[in-house]
This record gives C-alpha cells, sequence and structure tokens, in this order.
C-alpha cells in the first residue's frame, strides 16, 4: 500500500496547524507567530523533499515550536474543554445504545468527529442526531471484526485518539472487552495536540476505567515509529488485532504490512484522506485489513 504523501491542502493545514498552537500558548505576538510559519515551512520543504507523511512533519513542527513557547503542553485547556462537553453529550446517548457490536462501534466513530482544528462545541454538536438516527460506513468491515473477536483473540490493542473522543470509546471498549482476554487501551507517551495522553485520563478519574493503559512511549501525532519505546513495539509485536481510531493513527498504520490483523474506525475529514481511500468527505469508515 502506497503511504499518503503530503499534497498542498496538507501543507496549508500544517501551517495552521502551527499558528494555532502559538494562539494556544497565550501568545498573539506577530514575531512568534511568524517564526512558527517559518519553522514550519523549512520542515515542510525539507520534509516534503524526503516523503515524509503528514502525521510526521506534524510531529517535527510540534517538537520545534514547543521549544518556541517553551510550553510542553499548548492544548491543556482545549483538552479539558473538550473532555467536559464529549462527557455531556455522552452522558445523553449512553442509555440508547443496543447491545450488538454495530451500535457500539457507531457511537465511537462519532466520537472521532472531535478534531483540534474545530470548536468542540462544533464538532459535538450533531453526535446526537446522526446516533439516534443511525450512520453508515462508507467501508463496512465490522462484520469480520465481530468474527475474529467471537474466536476470543488474547491479546488487542485499542490505539485512541482525540481526547475527548475516550467518552464515545468507553461503550466499545467495554462490549470488545467481553470477547477479548486481554484488551490493552493505548494513548501517547506525551502530549500532541488534542490527542489522549495518560494526564487526561487521571485528571478526568478514567485511568482506573480500563484493565490496562498502556502508551506509545513518546509524544507525536499517530504512531511515531521513530521515537515510539520498546515497550510499545514489543507490545504491538505481540498482538492478535490492533484496533486504530482516527485519521492520524491511520495514516501511520494503514500502509505498513503489519504482523496482525488491523481495523480502522474513523470520520474522513479533509481532502488529501478522502483522495487516498476514495471515500466522501465527512463519512465514516469501518475499515478491516488482514495481516502479513
Amino acid at each position: 500500500m502506497r503511504p499518503l504523501q503530503p499534497i498542498p491542502q496538507c501543507i496549508d493545514c500544517l501551517i495552521s496547524m502551527a499558528k494555532d498552537v502559538i494562539t494556544m500558548a497565550d501568545s498573539e505576538n506577530p514575531s512568534l507567530i511568524e517564526e512558527a510559519e517559518r519553522i514550519s515551512r523549512v520542515i515542510l520543504k525539507d520534509a516534503v523533499d524526503n516523503e515524509s507523511n503528514s502525521p510526521q512533519i506534524a510531529n517535527r513542527i510540534l517538537r520545534e515550536l514547543r521549544q518556541l513557547t517553551r510550553m510542553e503542553d499548548p492544548y491543556t485547556d482545549f483538552k479539558s474543554r473538550e473532555m467536559a462537553q464529549a462527557r455531556e453529550i455522552f452522558s445523553l446517548l449512553k442509555n440508547n445504545l443496543a447491545d450488538n457490536l454495530r451500535s457500539h462501534a457507531s457511537l465511537a466513530a462519532l466520537g472521532n468527529s472531535l478534531d483540534f482544528f474545530h470548536n468542540p462545541t462544533q464538532a459535538l454538536a450533531d453526535i446526537p442526531h446522526q446516533f439516534n438516527n443511525g450512520i453508515s460506513f462508507y467501508s463496512d468491515n465490522l462484520d469480520q471484526l465481530e468474527t475474529f473477536v467471537a474466536n476470543k483473540p488474547l491479546r488487542v490493542l485499542y490505539l485512541t485518539d482525540n481526547a475527548g473522543e475516550i467518552y464515545f470509546d468507553i461503550p466499545f471498549y467495554d462490549y470488545l472487552k467481553q470477547y477479548c482476554r486481554r484488551l490493552y487501551l493505548v494513548v501517547k507517551g506525551g502530549p500532541s495536540l488534542n490527542d489522549l495522553t495518560r494526564a487526561e485520563l487521571l485528571s478526568a478519574k478514567l485511568e482506573d476505567r480500563f484493565d490496562v493503559v498502556a502508551d506509545t512511549g513518546t509524544d507525536g501525532a499517530g504512531i511515531d515509529w521513530d521515537n515510539v519505546s520498546m515497550e510499545f513495539l514489543d507490545l504491538f509485536a505481540s498482538a492478535d488485532l490492533i484496533i486504530s481510531k482516527g485519521m492520524a493513527n491511520f495514516e501511520t498504520l494503514y500502509p505498513k504490512s503489519l504482523p496482525a490483523p488491523s481495523f480502522y474506525l474513523f470520520k474522513v475529514k479533509c481532502e488529501p484522506i478522502q483522495n487516498y481511500i476514495q471515500a466522501p468527505l465527512n463519512s465514516f469508515m469501518a475499515l478491516w485489513k488482514e495481516g502479513k
């Protein structure tokens, strides 16, 4: 499978991300915003020449901006608001779940409507209507997932995405836990945009909610294969199934040859992904890929 290479829309998106980071760091200093854009363009030129994917480029930019702003996690307040609002929406829907995998996967997929570019209130607004009316998946491989977990796999990894999304993941996690003998919730090992880390689980008093919580051992959007810990690599290599939430995880996992089957649950939120998988914008994907 060919990797997803950045196109002009990716470049615009990454520059916008860099400016947002400076704003999140409570700085309206024009010179700082200009410096962030300059740094980003230097990284972008080098990265595009070296055929890096968008999450790899984003991670390089974010680490440079962390040095520039001297702020470890500019998205702390954003994540806190996102989680509070997601919890509120989830509380309205949790009793409407049917006792089947499709209903739980649908709610988890809707949670992926959250995005670091959008105000959580806007991103969450339509979820109750969509869930209560039912969503369809453009690529629908839920039957393959259900067949696989019915055989009670020994070790399954659930790779999380946005912080607030975790509330929509909980019922799906619990449903899968009935079948998986060991189900690991995997978070980022350090701050990366609005992605979930142990810090958010702790602040929301959710860490004990899951059987096992693991992390990637590093920050970064998606799976940053150059910097993940040996512990994560060992865990990944021993997995019988990988469940992946979100576009950045998809971008960094799907093109690779993986030893275990993988299942991708996400919303198509940008044109480059839309073109890569030939799916409509804002459609939902439940995509299965066999292991090698």
